[in-house]
């Protein structure tokens, strides 16, 4: 199907949120443009990507381990970087497609009321999980804080007078803007840029749960908020390049309590320079072509993929 019958047919549903996602092309979208970003902005939040790595890379010159589970051997920090760099410059130089990857502002009171939500919604979540007992907590509070609550909270401010923003995405194929996923999720979890794996696994009933549920919170939870809800929103709001990097940037710090080691400020810097940089990875997929399932893709192969290799080394 084209992507004029497509249009015609109602086959551009209404997206989760309910942001309206519309054919690049589509004469009938309305709204007036997002703003250009301010290039000191843009600046200071580039410096302290560079400065994360670098202080990082100080701290631990023997290299980062990323994940406390037993097994995982140090990395480089720079060696370390090379999958999301490598899915950044892929990214950039696929083609983009036919259109503009573009948002538009509808309401514009409506847009600042969602993101103050969602600012508050992924601030919140790292506050809340000192204070949660158990691992099951854990995951329902990512659950509804993610999934659950932004979800209701966008669909009923669009209830009554729409969506606050158009998303315009190209036209492109599927299987070209999968590759920067598939090397960001392969690369980050075998070769000489992977730090390994555990040195020992649950028993498989309970690996799969802990898959699954990664998979759905994570993979897709994290993924819908950060890129599709907030970056989007970040980016009408202040422009495209400051939208993907302050979304990374609070991408980078949600992980401070589940990777980070050492003093507050160690904690910080190390998962700016490791998860920021890969959620800018992540929101350059999604603002180049718009398709939260390249996102989703690529964050569960990163989660995943050690998983599947193991499954499949039992089933051998």
């Amino acid at each position: 199907m084209t992507a004029a019958a497509a249009h015609r047919s109602g086959s551009f549903a209404r997206g989760p949120g309910a942001d309206r996602a519309v054919p690049a092309a589509d004469p009938a979208a309305s709204g007036r443009p997002a703003p250009a970003d301010r290039p000191v902005v843009v600046g200071i939040l580039l410096a302290l990507f560079v400065l994360a790595i670098a202080v990082t890379a100080w701290r631990h010159p023997d290299g980062v381990v990323v994940s406390r589970d037993p097994g995982y051997a140090p990395m480089p920090v720079l060696l370390l970087l090379v999958p999301a760099l490598g899915a950044m410059v892929l990214t950039a130089l696929l083609p983009q497609g036919r259109g503009a990857a573009e948002v538009s502002v509808r309401r514009g009171p409506a847009l600042r009321a969602e993101t103050a939500v969602l600012l508050g919604l992924v601030l919140a979540f790292p506050l809340l999980v000192p204070l949660l007992p158990t691992g099951e907590d854990y995951v329902l509070a990512k659950a509804a804080l993610f999934l659950l609550v932004p979800s209701v909270v966008l669909a009923l401010s669009a209830r009554r007078r729409g969506a606050s923003i158009t998303i315009r995405r190209p036209e492109v194929g599927a299987a070209v803007i999968a590759l920067p996923a598939l090397v960001l999720g392969v690369l980050s979890t075998v070769g000489p840029f992977s730090s390994g794996g555990p040195a020992s696994w649950p028993p498989l009933e309970v690996l799969l749960i802990a898959a699954t549920a990664t998979a759905i919170t994570a993979g897709l939870g994290e993924e819908l908020i950060y890129r599709r809800f907030l970056q989007t929103r970040l980016e009408a709001l202040l422009g495209p390049w400051t939208g993907l990097l302050l979304a990374s940037l609070l991408f980078g710090l949600m992980h401070v309590l589940s990777h980070g080691g050492g003093a507050w400020w160690e904690s910080a810097a190390q998962v700016i320079a490791l998860q920021g940089t890969t959620g800018i990875a992540l929101g350059l997929m999604w603002r180049r072509w718009r398709r939260l399932w390249v996102c989703i893709l690529a964050h569960v192969l990163l989660n995943g993929l050690g998983v599947l290799l193991h499954l499949l080394g039992l089933l051998g």
